[in-house]
């Protein structure tokens, strides 16, 4: 066998030793819920944030109080199983099981937009760019909910869940997309539940040019900075990035 023969078979040799170590390198790294979206358990939660998705949708104008938020939510989770409901937005209705798809299937049926780069036009002039995703226990405990009288819940003993949110465009602070507390499901609500808890619930976030600094050129790229915890304090960070436009004047 010639040299030169020999180095092309220790060559394709070195080859098929790297494409067969790449899937098991691939694993290794731990799965993100969807492009631009990374989470990180903070403590040791009962309970986890699963289908995540990144679009645009209506949001609305202070002209209409962004009546157009609340149309969306209902839209991505219409009844019968969610219902509008005046202290949390959207509320448990049928019970229903398949709570880690709820939210694809949504924003599937509305036909929203999903990526990680969006034009202008549609992070103004009543549209927005939205994060939306569901919670459920992992593994929670045993009790009662809407769905179900025993079954893995998150216990309304965990609630209030604080979340905040706030946003960066191009590394500099933009919006605070949202801060305020996921109740539990209890007689203090209106109207009630009485029941030990959830079994899942959603949270959405939505963010366009009217919540920036005045003047603010569209483009550019910005990240979301999300935090939730629980009354124990445990819970999650989240980081929603995305990119509008490109860098030009628009």
């Amino acid at each position: 066998m010639t040299r030169s023969k020999s180095r092309s078979l220790v060559s394709l040799f070195v080859l098929i030793i790297a494409l067969v170590a790449l899937p098991a390198a691939a694993s290794a790294a731990p799965p993100q819920p969807t492009l631009g979206v990374y989470t990180t358990r903070v403590g040791n939660p009962t309970w986890k944030p699963v289908d995540f998705h990144l679009f645009s949708a209506p949001l609305g104008t202070a002209e209409s109080g962004y009546a157009e938020f609340g149309q969306t939510t209902e839209a991505l989770l219409p009844p019968p199983h969610h219902l509008p409901h005046g202290d949390l937005g959207i509320g448990p209705g049928a019970p229903h099981t398949g709570y880690d798809t709820e939210m694809a299937a949504g924003v599937a049926a509305n036909g929203y937009r999903e990526t990680v780069r969006f034009r202008p036009p549609e992070f103004r002039k009543g549209m927005g760019i939205w994060t939306a995703w569901m919670n459920v226990p992992d593994p929670g405990t045993t009790g009662s909910s809407p769905d179900f009288t025993s079954g893995p819940i998150i216990p309304n003993s965990l609630f209030p869940i604080h979340v905040t949110a706030t946003s960066t465009r191009n590394g500099a602070p933009y919006s605070n997309v949202f801060e305020g507390d996921v109740p539990a499901l209890d007689d203090q609500l209106d109207p009630p539940f009485y029941v030990d808890g959830h079994s899942h619930f959603p949270f959405f976030l939505a963010d366009n040019a009217d919540f920036g600094p005045p003047g603010t050129q569209v483009n550019g790229s910005y990240r979301w900075d999300v935090t939730m915890r629980d009354s124990c304090g445990n819970g999650w960070d989240i980081e929603v990035d995305f990119l509008i436009g490109g860098w030009g004047n628009q």
